[in-house]
């Protein structure tokens, strides 16, 4: 070590915070993440098969790689509709 460079005996390293996405979102937790939509509708996209959902301990919840690729197809719908592809059917 040189001039005033110090080695702090026993202090511990600095903790690493590791963040983990859910593989399972709860029906609320879907609709925020797809922007803010309520609970009903995310059962309807379950029911209409747009999104996947199973039950953990009895409660059903909603894949999270399926919101994910439930925003994708809607991207792609989107940019079709933009680009004037007339096999795009714009939901009302």
């Amino acid at each position: 070590m040189h001039g005033t460079e110090r080695a702090e005996v026993g202090t511990p390293p600095a903790a690493v915070v590791v963040q983990i996405e859910p593989l399972v979102l709860r029906l609320p937790a879907a609709g925020h993440v797809l922007g803010g939509i309520n609970r009903q509708t995310v059962s309807r996209l379950i029911a209409e098969d747009e999104l996947e959902a199973i039950y953990v301990g009895g409660t059903r919840m909603v894949l999270r790689e399926s919101v994910e690729a439930y925003i994708e197809r809607q991207k792609q719908k989107a940019r079709a509709a933009r680009n004037g592809d007339p096999r795009v059917a714009i939901a009302a």
